[in-house]
């Protein structure tokens, strides 16, 4: 008995057109206009393959792909699919479908399709291919004797007595291989096997000719036969013909098959890299978002650090304006304030707003979340300005600061204020260090003398800012760890860590590096380096 399908879709005139077509197959067929009609039919019938459309009344149904194949293991789906619905099929596909059919449909890829289905099926359930052959012959005893010969053979046998009669059969039954006498009446047996080579190319054609009839059968072979017979008929010679026909259908449908198999499994690893793609977008914004808060979060708590010397910085040319309003006051209350002597002071205490303002501005924008461009770069202006920032703190902790800077150096392509909060983050490093190496040796030896040291220079094919202090130190461990997030070595609540690996991701930024020279109890030397800036 032939296999069972199952048509799902929701327009009748689909399920007929299937029907017809599927029938040819030896299959018997059952229709359903919905979901629930389908689960019916499923219960009450042996079902083997389900041919379902990926949208019914308007609804997906691709979660009926899981349930068929849940409940019903050794049933086959294959899902029919509009174009712009593609990424549904092959999300069916992942689920279990075995194929998909794009509409309008195609019946060539619909029956490799089915035959894709029906040889996995018989494969797991060990079922034996049972081929089908038209014997057509307007000899009746020779085909009534042929086909009860080839029955017991395990052949499915049809037969026919005229070309006609044989055309008919062939395009309402699937046929593997017809035997087919070269003279017969109503349509020639050239005519016949001309018209089922040309609408059924999977149909393999065996032609009997008699005494004579050598020019025919030769010029058959030319046309698509596999073979002719001479009647009389040889049965050895019949029987190993069909099983060579047989074979060549066998290698001609699993070579369609794999075909098929691997344009289905290309698509689908297609769909997943898309969709690792996307993930690696999703990824990436998530993680360039973060970043982007590090960094931020970074700046912040690097300005809270420099508090005292950004206050340091605002106070100087406030007590000026102060000191110089006071005096302008003083004289103007003795009559004395000529107009020389304020207008020098005015220009005095405009001088100092405009002081305070580019100190405003440059805190500003150095703490703003604005991702800045890269422009050509003088990093000499960039290692004043995080000085400029720094020099309260330094001063405050009583540190011995050198800065040695090599003038004319060639410019660097990069972003002044990131490169600027390096600058800021290993110079804190670099003062914390020497303040925890005074605070061990405190009581123990006399005379240690804080100093941070800072040399810029051009060095091997790099622009480079050295940044040396004679702080702690650093062991093998910490070394490897200097770039991770949220590592430090202070306390908790005295740094994020998040300061060194922000000044490593922004040097990766620039295509530059950071390189560290540490030793325990002797110091540390931190390299930043950039390329030269190079005009096309």
């Amino acid at each position: 008995m032939g296999m069972r399908v199952l048509i799902v879709d929701d327009d009748i005139h689909i399920c007929r057109e299937l029907e017809t077509d599927i029938s040819r197959s030896h299959m018997k067929t059952h229709s359903a206009l919905s979901i629930d009609d389908a689960r019916k039919i499923l219960k009450s019938e042996d079902i083997d393959i389900v041919i379902l459309d990926v949208y019914l009344n308007g609804e997906n149904s691709i979660g009926f792909v899981s349930e068929v194949k849940g409940k019903y293991s050794s049933c086959e789906v294959i899902i029919m699919t509009g174009f712009s619905t593609q990424d549904l099929a092959v999300e069916a596909l992942r689920k279990g479908a075995i194929d998909y059919l794009e509409k309008p449909l195609d019946m060539k890829i619909l029956n490799t399709a089915l035959g894709r289905a029906m040889d996995k099926i018989k494969r797991e359930k060990e079922m034996d291919f049972k081929h089908t052959i038209l014997l057509a012959d307007d000899d009746v005893h020779l085909t009534e004797n042929l086909s009860r010969i080839l029955s017991k053979e395990g052949y499915e046998v049809l037969t026919a007595n005229d070309g006609k009669t044989g055309y008919d059969i062939i395009n309402s039954k699937k046929v593997d291989v017809m035997i087919c006498d070269m003279e017969m009446p109503v349509m020639s047996g050239m005519e016949l096997m001309e018209k089922v080579k040309r609408n059924f190319g999977d149909t393999e054609v065996i032609m009997m000719t008699g005494f004579g009839d050598e020019s025919l059968a030769i010029e058959a072979l030319r046309k698509g036969a596999i073979n002719y017979l001479r009647k009389p008929i040889d049965l050895e010679e019949l029987l190993i013909s069909i099983e060579k026909a047989a074979e060549r259908i066998m290698l001609y449908r699993n070579r369609l098959y794999r075909s098929r198999e691997l344009k289905i499994n290309a698509e689908i690893v297609s769909k997943i890299n898309l969709e690792l793609e996307r993930r690696i977008e999703e990824r990436t914004s998530e993680i360039t978002m973060i970043q982007s808060q590090l960094f931020q979060t970074s700046k912040l708590a690097t300005l809270g650090e420099m508090a005292a010397g950004l206050a340091h910085e605002l106070n100087q040319p406030l007590t000026g304006i102060s000191l110089t309003t006071g005096n302008m006051k003083m004289l103007a209350k003795r009559g004395l304030l000529e107009e020389n002597a304020l207008l020098e002071s005015l220009s005095t205490i405009e001088g100092l707003v405009k002081r305070m303002s580019k100190i405003i501005v440059h805190i500003r924008t150095f703490a703003r979340q604005d991702v800045q461009k890269f422009v050509v770069m003088d990093v000499n202006e960039s290692l004043d300005n995080a000085m400029s920032l720094m020099a309260e703190q330094i001063r405050l902790n009583d540190i011995e600061m050198s800065v040695k800077k090599t003038e004319n150096l060639p410019q660097v392509m990069g972003e002044p204020y990131q490169i600027e909060q390096v600058l800021i983050n290993v110079i804190a490093n670099a003062k914390d260090a020497v303040n925890e190496k005074e605070s061990i040796l405190s009581g123990k030896i006399k005379g240690y003398g804080k100093k941070i040291g800072i040399e810029t220079a051009c060095e091997n094919g790099w622009i480079k800012i050295d940044i040396r202090d004679n702080g702690i130190g650093m062991d093998e461990k910490t070394k490897e760890k200097f770039f991770e997030p949220f590592y430090t070595t202070k306390e908790v609540g005295k740094a994020t860590g998040l300061g060194m690996s922000i000044s490593y991701g922004i040097m990766k930024g620039h295509s530059g590096r950071i390189d560290v020279d540490s030793s325990e109890d002797k110091g540390t030397c931190i390299s930043i380096k950039l390329k030269p800036y190079m005009e096309d």
